[in-house]
């Protein structure tokens, strides 16, 4: 097996100095050392410059572009055409990789037919601590070369599909690494002015050009939650249409592979949105009037009209079975009872 893959990982970064100097060292310290660390300064204010000044003058493997504070997808775009890696990674500057031989598990993919490798994710900070405990180091670096990838799959393969889209995996790139060479073969690029679901358009667009994929069966990335500055955890005007307009994407994606399992997943996943979108409107900074906020849950549920629940497993059926026996009153209504109990558990 190949170990001197180059890896190509991209972080973009728009004042992230609280977690950045982490993630930075989760990647550079990897088992795997060929690699280079795209780092793309999406006009920070902060003392993200002088951290990324520090960690540059002293690893050259560290390269740094400069956005205007552009947006994410816009910073990926221009890491991706400076990428030379054999494979490409997306980090966020908040997150860490977990497992010191993810990397190298990966590179040891290299001279197989594989265009995409997922592997696992965690949000348990507990995880964090395991990974930096240095009595842990040298087992994971044992077991580097014995981790072996699950049996590959044909990426357009329905089965395969279809329950990356119901548990939203496909939603992300930061669980993934790419092949570059199907990534420019496919032509994907993150859309610049879309902020969610920005990366399950990526990811639409790289599948149709890929082959192969494979898991690795490693805890290779955390996913941090507690960052209240994140946009998953801030009232969003407009989220509602940018979810639509993804979720089209992603109708038309299934249409095209003619996958009544896939054009299930697809309209569940437009339902769980509609929800998503009615709850928001319980949220303290919505500003709308109850009238306003009403006539939006209206919209909301006429645009997810019916789950086709052909195909869907229990747990998505039952969810489905219901979200057809509800109006928008009722949605609005459960959705505003559900965020009420979750302010109460937050305090």
């Amino acid at each position: 097996m190949s170990n001197d893959a180059l890896i190509s990982v991209i972080i973009p970064v728009h004042n992230g100095e609280r977690y950045l100097q982490d993630c930075l060292w989760s990647v550079l310290t990897q088992c795997h050392e060929h690699l280079e660390l795209i780092v793309v300064d999406d006009g920070s204010t902060d003392s993200t410059p002088e951290i990324l000044d520090d960690l540059s003058s002293r690893d050259p493997r560290i390269i740094r572009l400069q956005t205007d504070h552009a947006g994410a997808s816009a910073a990926r775009n221009a890491a991706l055409a400076k990428a030379g890696g054999e494979w490409v990674m997306f980090v966020d500057a908040d997150d860490q990789l977990l497992s010191p031989c993810l990397l190298k598990a990966i590179a040891d993919a290299s001279d197989s037919a594989l265009d995409v490798v997922t592997f696992e994710t965690s949000s348990n900070p507990t995880d964090i601590a395991d990974a930096h405990d240095a009595a842990l180091l040298a087992r994971h670096r044992c077991v580097a070369g014995e981790t072996r990838l699950t049996r590959p799959r044909r990426v357009l393969d329905p089965t395969y599909l279809s329950p990356k889209i119901i548990d939203e995996s496909l939603n992300t790139v930061w669980n993934k690494a790419y092949r570059r060479a199907a990534v420019t073969r496919s032509g994907a690029r993150f859309p610049v002015g879309v902020h969610l679901g920005e990366d399950l358009l990526f990811n639409l667009s790289f599948a149709r050009a890929a082959s192969i994929g494979s898991h690795l069966p490693l805890l290779g990335y955390y996913y941090r939650q507690d960052n209240s500055a994140s946009v998953t955890k801030r009232f969003i005007p407009g989220k509602h249409d940018e979810l639509m307009l993804v979720n089209d994407a992603l109708q038309q994606f299934a249409s095209d592979l003619s996958s009544p399992e896939l054009i299930a997943a697809a309209g569940y996943i437009r339902a769980k949105n509609a929800v998503s979108s009615t709850r928001d409107l319980h949220h303290r900074q919505c500003p709308l009037p109850l009238r306003e906020k009403l006539a939006a849950a209206k919209t909301y549920r006429s645009a997810a009209t019916r789950v086709a629940t052909r195909g869907l497993r229990p747990v998505q059926l039952l969810f489905g079975s219901a979200y057809n026996l509800l109006d928008h009153r009722v949605l609005f209504l459960l959705t505003g009872l559900l965020a009420a109990a979750n302010r109460r558990a937050m305090r």
